[in-house]
């Protein structure tokens, strides 16, 4: 069980109105899924910087050996906390699948990359949230 597991149970354990010991789990919840999403939308932010730089150098988009990279680095993560190396492969693959879709659009699209915190720039650069998913 990883450190800090015993603490949370006895914390879910605790005394209290059953409701407001959900609900207060429920609101530490929410607040780490927007941390996980901030984190997602910068994360295909800074892929998006990474597909800019690869249409004005002529690198291929494709870069089969950092998949590999990013993809070991989720396993090793997995196994040294106690998580399903399954569940973090197939979740890098959507991460990794939008990020070649977004690199795509960027490289074959002519535009350049807006960047997510500053809408107001002028253009029709591709950022992750004016493109559909």
């Amino acid at each position: 069980m990883e450190a800090g597991a015993t603490e949370r149970i006895e914390e879910a354990q605790a005394p209290g109105h059953p409701d407001a010991v959900l609900q207060a789990l429920r609101d530490e919840l929410d607040a780490i899924d927007y941390q996980l999403l901030a984190n997602v939308r910068d994360r295909l932010a800074v892929c998006c910087r990474i597909g800019l730089h690869k249409k004005v150098h002529a690198v291929p988009m494709m870069q089969p050996a950092r998949i590999g990279v990013v993809q070991q680095r989720a396993a090793d993560f997995a196994a040294a906390h106690g998580l399903s190396g399954e569940f973090l492969r197939c979740l890098y693959e959507l991460i990794i699948a939008e990020t070649c879709r977004l690199e795509d659009e960027i490289i074959g699209a002519g535009r350049d990359v807006v960047s997510p915190e500053d809408p107001k720039r002028p253009g029709d650069g591709v950022t992750p949230s004016s493109v559909s998913v």
